[in-house]
């Protein structure tokens, strides 16, 4: 395959002593070039590059996976949560902590221009950690390449009538040895939105205005002390700020019941820093290591008053989540082999402490985790000409927990994956892939986030599970692509995966007020198709290509213990995503327009006695463009135009099968325009 090609290449070089430096370096770094061209080629990715990354206003990471093929994520008040927390994302190939019961996500945190791609595997391998439950999402982040260039990106609109800013600059530079790259983004969005609920004619109205702003900087060196060394050096600290003030009317037949004003902020800051070495052992030998230290800091406060019974509720809550560790990889290619090796060690710790007051009575509870991962991996890359590729793999990993009491687990996670080549532009790509979802450390957390006077079925209190167990799977996948010449792709999957100790979160209503909580409910399964489609469409108009992708996916849950049958909670059937643009060269005019579309859900009856269904929603935006000249472009952006409206039904049911309550909420979002100036230099 590729790789041969370059390390063939690299001997001939070694074996001459009058070759130049310069031309060694340049075929050192190809090799390099070429491992990293045979990860990606050997298992299937689906790659989000360039302009996909900002063309559509999305502001943060968050907003750019929504967009991704396979990548559930929830909208409305339960929004941040990525794939329902069964999703691995990786921010370069390291995981990061992506949501919280209790806060949003660090991804929201990341800004578009800082990402040089986005890489998602639906089916896990042995390279990449075994927690892989529903795939791998590994958000790549820009490297220095030019010898200067200053970037700089302004963002002003409004979401409906309540005013939003970005703004973000780099700046990256070569000189000798030594390469860097700078960037800072500072945002500063504001919304306000509505929300009608009717539990069995009971209104509540409420209007949520929120404020969220942040500012992060970033920091990229390398090194290359020779022609076989290179150390990178990486560092980010991001600091946000944000409130939310709700205000909920509750009506029965016209008289007021309830009159809650609720304030909700939250500030905190995130840190990494991570040191890299690659060493070039021999001319087909390249050993890498890694040393990381990240984390996360937030603190809550939240003050409920109901101007009609005088209940005050005050909640304050402070986390931390920190990690830091290791790992040491090793490659080598040889013969029809790519083989590849290595170790990790993870120290993670996460402290949780809450503090409630209702109607003066105080009550308060902190917890401490502790976990400690250890993981081995091997995994070959075997070449049968240049049509077959088979890529097996085996990781071990041993997980020990301390939050309380004492506990470890390990585990074996096998995958293979298999590369045919049918002809030059068609290829079948098979798998199979164990794969494990440990309970994150919020999940078992005993802590409770109180949703104070506002609970309800879909907004109930929150808490973790000490108990709850981790969740296995064996999931298979079948491929088949077809590339164009333009570099444009078509491909259609099948998969099925099949779970045990499956995790689901079930709410309850413990005789005063509804929570939520992990357990797990036993075998489930899912299968489904995807399809995505990429093509320029230039034989009948010039500068036109479209793009989409849509998911179809079933599922089944039953409970051999009680005798349940059910499904998945929550979990859409279809998915859909299709954007078209147009790119008018003479005037370097550009526009187009994305589609989004979840089909929400239908759930039977669930353990705890509750019917849940949502309505499909579809959400359009629209772009335009138009570059100035050489440094500078503008864009116009309108999100939401559809002014996407989530209605969620939802029931509950006594044991012997009588109707309780049933509630129905609308949640409606606004429209946003965005007005962008882009610089290069």
């Amino acid at each position: 395959m590729i790789y041969r090609f370059f390390i063939s290449s690299l001997l001939i070089s070694l074996s001459n002593a009058q070759e130049t430096v310069s031309m060694e370096k340049i075929q050192i770094e190809a090799n390099a070039a070429a491992i990293e061209s045979r990860k990606e080629d050997s298992i299937a990715k689906r790659i989000v590059t360039g302009s996909q990354l900002t063309q559509y206003g999305d502001l943060n990471a968050l907003e750019i996976l929504k967009r991704t093929a396979g990548v559930s994520i929830s909208e409305g008040k339960k929004k941040g949560a990525v794939g329902k927390g069964y999703t691995k994302v990786l921010v370069d190939g390291e995981e990061v902590s992506t949501s919280s019961k209790r806060r949003g996500s660090v991804l929201e945190q990341i800004s578009p221009d800082m990402i040089e791609r986005i890489e998602v595997m639906s089916n896990g391998s042995a390279e990449y950690t075994a927690e892989a439950m529903g795939g791998i999402v590994n958000i790549v982040l820009k490297k220095p390449k030019s010898d200067g260039n200053a970037v700089i990106r302004l963002t002003g609109g409004m979401y409906h009538d309540s005013p939003m800013a970005t703004a973000f600059a780099s700046y990256e530079k070569k000189e000798g040895k030594l390469s860097y790259l700078l960037g800072t983004t500072y945002s500063d969005n504001q919304r306000d939105d509505v929300y009608v609920t009717d539990s069995n004619g009971t209104l509540q109205d409420s209007e949520e205005e929120g404020r969220f702003r942040s500012l992060n900087f970033n920091t990229k060196f390398i090194y290359t002390a020779d022609t076989k060394n290179k150390y990178t050096f990486d560092a980010g600290l991001g600091i946000n700020d944000e409130g939310n003030t709700i205000h909920d009317v509750t009506t029965v037949s016209g008289a007021v019941s309830k009159n809650i004003d609720e304030t909700d902020k939250n500030n905190g800051f995130f840190y990494m820093a991570k040191a890299l070495g690659e060493h070039h052992v021999s001319q087909s030998m390249l050993a890498d290591w890694k040393l990381i230290y990240h984390g996360r800091e937030q603190e809550g406060d939240k003050n409920s008053l109901d101007t009609v019974s005088l209940d005050t509720l005050h909640q304050e809550d402070d986390s931390l989540f920190r990690v830091y560790g290791g790992n040491a990889n090793l490659s080598s290619a040889f013969d029809h082999h790519f083989l590849k090796g290595g170790l990790e060690y993870r120290h993670m710790t996460q402290r949780d402490d809450v503090r409630n007051d209702v109607n003066g009575t105080q009550t308060s509870n902190s917890v401490t985790m502790d976990q400690d991962k250890y993981a081995l991996y091997v995994q070959d890359e075997i070449n049968f000409g240049d049509t077959f590729v088979l890529t097996p793999g085996v990781r071990y990993e041993k997980t020990s927990r301390d939050f309380g009491s004492v506990g470890s687990i390990d585990y074996l996670a096998p995958s293979l994956h298999v590369l045919y080549k049918i002809t030059p532009d068609d290829q079948l790509r098979l798998s199979v892939a164990k794969s494990v979802k440990l309970p994150r450390l919020d999940e078992i957390s005993s802590t409770v986030d109180s949703s104070l006077g506002d609970n309800d079925i879909n907004n109930p209190d929150v808490t973790g599970n000490p108990n709850l167990a981790e969740e296995t799977a064996i999931g298979y996948e079948m491929r088949l692509e077809h590339y164009f010449s333009d570099k444009g792709i078509v491909s259609l999957n099948a998969f099925y995966r099949d779970m045990k100790n499956k995790i689901e979160k079930w709410t309850r209503f413990d005789g005063t007020r509804y929570v939520e909580k992990p357990e797990n409910s036993g075998e489930a399964q899912l299968w489904g198709a995807e399809v995505e489609v990429k093509k320029q469409l230039g034989e009948w108009v010039e500068g036109l290509g479209v793009w989409g992708n849509a998911t179809v996916q079933n599922t089944a849950l039953q409970n051999t213990a009680s005798g349940f049958h059910g499904v998945i909670g929550e979990t859409p059937s279809y998915l859909l995503n299709f954007g078209v643009d147009h790119t008018y060269a003479p005037y370097r005019f550009t526009y187009g327009a994305a589609y989004r579309y979840n089909s929400g859900f239908d759930d039977p009856i669930d353990q705890s006695g509750i019917v849940k269904s949502q309505k499909g929603y579809g959400v359009l935006d629209m772009y335009v463009s138009k570059q100035l000249d050489s440094t500078f472009k503008l864009s116009l952006n309108l999100k939401n135009i559809t002014r996407e409206s989530i209605e969620t039904t939802s029931s509950r049911y006594d044991t012997v099968g009588n109707l309780i309550q049933t509630q129905i909420d609308k949640e409606s979002s606004r429209a946003s325009v965005l007005l962008t100036l882009d610089g290069k230099w």
